[in-house]
């Protein structure tokens, strides 16, 4: 590998390494925010920018969000799964206002109530970390190892945009509830809510390639809950060093399947989220919630829609 790959990588390793190794030294998980695994992929690793936005549209995008999920969990009433529907539902809409495609800011406002998190230390280590991640590229770009890519709105909506924002609000939060209900809050988890959102966007590379989806996603899980496992629960290691080491796993399976799929690599860093005796199932929860929001991402896919609506001309017919 060049250093047009190599450097990128060992950048997103000491990012994501030294997030986990500061959580863990001053003894607080709030500084973990794992979507910036999944930003430093989309924006660093990546050799373009992985979504149509820019550095402003991304920091403005983390900032709101993390505020609006801080925000619900300190004002508003109701169960957990209404408070997580409506952190998806903000923002979403502030994606619309802000016209970008940047789908990791609904992790931001997602995460904090699934945790309950009322710090602002939250709101600080998001904004913090993103400022670091939009830093460090621009390093790259200067140094031509990343391009530049300005910033193109996205159009307003449609009325066909509209319908699928409200289908696709349904399915997230019958998922939600489901999860919670069934006691598997992790087959909810926020970067599976950002993976079925850029899984859903027509002409997405990923949606040609379902089972791939599912496999890299759950590999990628396993990859963070079996690391941490060895590493920190059986040797006693640094978790910033377990960390370090996901990444690079992370990048190896996508490499693999061949699929660069940015919220894969921040469901591998919210293993080291999740209370140790939840490790052990972890990757069989993401497995169960990637599965079903990719099933009803494919549902609606133009395809399944053609395909519906043959059957129904030939019951009609016949």
């Amino acid at each position: 590998m060049d250093n047009k790959h190599t450097l990128p990588v060992l950048c997103t390793m000491l990012l994501i390494g030294g997030m986990v190794g500061a959580a863990e030294l001053l003894g607080n998980g709030e500084i973990i925010f794992p979507e910036i695994a999944a930003i430093a992929t989309g924006a660093v690793v990546a050799p373009r920018l992985a979504w149509r936005t820019d550095g402003w549209h991304i920091l403005t995008g983390i900032a709101l969000c993390a505020a609006l999920g801080l925000g619900i969990v300190w004002g508003m009433p109701g169960p957990l799964w209404m408070q997580m529907s409506t952190a998806y539902l903000l923002a979403s809409a502030a994606a619309f206002c802000l016209r970008t495609g940047f789908a990791p800011m609904i992790s931001a406002a997602v995460l904090p109530v699934m945790l309950q998190t009322r710090s602002p230390i939250y709101l600080a280590a998001a904004c913090g970390l993103t400022v670091a991640v939009l830093l460090v590229r621009r390093g790259l770009v200067k140094a031509g190892i990343r391009e530049d890519t300005p910033f193109s709105p996205l159009p307003l909506p449609d009325r066909r945009t509209l319908v699928q924002t409200v289908l696709r609000q349904i399915i997230v939060t019958v998922v939600i509830w489901a999860a919670l209900r069934a006691d598997v809050r992790f087959a909810c988890a926020p970067p599976l809510l950002v993976a079925f959102t850029e899984f859903w966007r027509p002409g997405a590379v990923s949606r040609e390639r379902p089972g791939a989806v599912i496999a890299l996603v759950t590999l990628c899980a396993a990859s963070g809950a079996v690391i941490r496992l060895i590493v920190c629960m059986t040797l006693g290691l640094p978790a910033a060093l377990a960390a370090a080491l996901t990444m690079l796993a992370v990048f190896g399976i996508m490499r693999a399947v061949g699929l660069m799929l940015p919220p894969a690599a921040a469901i591998a860093v919210l293993a080291y989220l999740i209370p140790a005796d939840a490790v052990g199932t972890f990757p069989l929860q993401i497995l169960l919630g990637i599965a079903m929001l990719v099933g009803a991402s494919y549902l609606y896919s133009e395809r399944a829609v053609r395909a519906g609506k043959r059957l129904v001309r030939a019951l009609h017919h016949g």
